[in-house]
């Protein structure tokens, strides 16, 4: 079964869910049928189209698969509608998209790569040749090949897996390093500006417009404690002084697309906020989402442990993925970068819930309160281990202190 029915419960804003399905919310609407109808034949998509279906259930944007058929064989495909309160430019932000994969296919074609459209992502046009379609209420659609043969997951479960996850992040950091001028557009200003995170927490406790600061100054105080302690350790081991690069800003397991059948991964996803950063960014998210497995939102949080086999994994595939491309001073800071993610998440997760939850998707009163303090716990445990992450990291890159 090619098609995996992955759930998807992504801890991040957005994500672009191009293969996931599942399985039980097919599009029997005229409604939604006909809505996917008319965006799918906006782009240059050959054949008559079939049917419509929903697809994952990001925080974000909303995907569908549509299914076209043409000479008795049928395609699938992901059509998105493009959420344009998060992402203020979609214009500019399907411009990156197209920069960024246009390139890396090319890099990959030149270096004998077979297939490239099984290892990245390419844009439909629309039929007036732009990335992007526009329908008739002002909203912004884009389209993909729906990638067959592939799976995602949740959860990394061993350190193998850490391995191959992170090794493909670092091997995306290495095809984008030389992505000619100029600078990518920002998509989201400040995406992972920590300072100016604890900013806009310290305008919603102000403001307070939903009456819920009472239900959670324990996790308030937490995030101005844990900040004064995290963006000290930044400046000491001067992660601030690092590189810009452009980087794929958010790194996680899910936003890479594992083949079927050999286990390898086959793709990088949700290219949303490639744009300049660190390297700290991308190794901070592996890290928060992965060294601490435990559901994002669970009021119980006293089964999360640090694995630090996962940590050496990543550790390990991170280096050996980007290769010579890391300094020896990014090297060293990445052991800061997991705690520094998981504290800005914290924030940003509490900050929202404070605002009324306008900008991660909630399906329950309090999820944005509980998915702040799942982050908070992450903080600890990897502030907790801190040495043993050192270690893992100056052995991965083969150098001491």
């Amino acid at each position: 079964m090619e098609d995996t029915g992955a759930s998807e419960s992504p801890s991040h804003p957005k994500t672009a869910a191009y293969h996931r399905d599942p399985g039980n919310d097919t599009a029997r609407t005229g409604t939604m049928s006909d809505l996917l109808q008319s965006i799918g034949e906006s782009f240059q998509i050959p054949g008559r189209f079939v049917s419509g279906q929903v697809l994952g259930s990001g925080h974000i944007h909303d995907t569908y698969r549509a299914v076209f058929e043409e000479g008795g064989t049928e395609a699938r495909y992901v059509v998105q509608r493009l959420n344009a309160r998060v992402f203020a430019d979609p214009e500019r932000l399907m411009q990156n998209l197209v920069r960024v994969t246009d390139h890396v296919r090319k890099k990959l074609a030149d270096r004998g790569v077979a297939d490239v459209d099984r290892h990245c992502l390419r844009v439909i046009p629309s039929i007036d040749g732009r990335p992007f379609s526009i329908d008739t209420a002002g909203h912004y659609w884009r389209c993909f090949p729906f990638q067959e043969g592939t799976r995602s997951h949740e959860t990394i479960v061993s350190r193998s897996q850490a391995d191959e996850t992170a090794r493909a992040f670092g091997s995306f950091l290495e095809l984008i390093s030389d992505l000619p001028p100029p600078p990518l557009a920002v998509t989201i200003p400040e995406f992972h500006d920590l300072d100016r995170r604890l900013e806009a927490l310290e305008a919603a406790i102000a403001a307070d417009a939903h009456r819920r600061l009472g239900g959670v100054q324990p996790e308030t105080e937490s995030a101005r404690r844990e900040h004064r302690r995290v963006a000290a350790m930044l400046g000491d081991g001067g992660a601030n002084q690092l590189p810009r690069r452009t980087v794929h800003n958010d790194c996680k397991l899910n936003n890479l697309l594992f083949d079927a059948v050999t286990g390898r991964v086959r793709c990088v996803i949700d290219l949303d906020t490639v744009m300049e950063g660190t390297v700290l960014f991308d190794f901070g998210e592996l890290v928060r989402t992965g060294v601490c497995a435990a559901s994002e939102d669970s009021p119980d949080l006293t089964g999360m442990t640090f694995d630090r086999d996962v940590f050496a994994g990543l550790a390990h595939g991170y280096r050996a993925g980007a290769g010579a491309l890391l300094t020896e001073a990014e090297l060293h800071a990445l052991p800061v970068a997991g705690p520094a993610l998981a504290l800005e998440n914290a924030i940003r997760f509490l900050t929202d819930h404070l605002e009324g939850d306008v900008y991660f998707r909630i399906h329950r009163e309090g999820q944005n309160r509980d998915r702040c303090r799942a982050q908070l716990r992450r903080v600890d445990l990897l502030m907790e281990n801190l040495d043993v992450a050192r270690r893992e990291v100056e052995g991965a890159a083969g150098f001491s202190p």
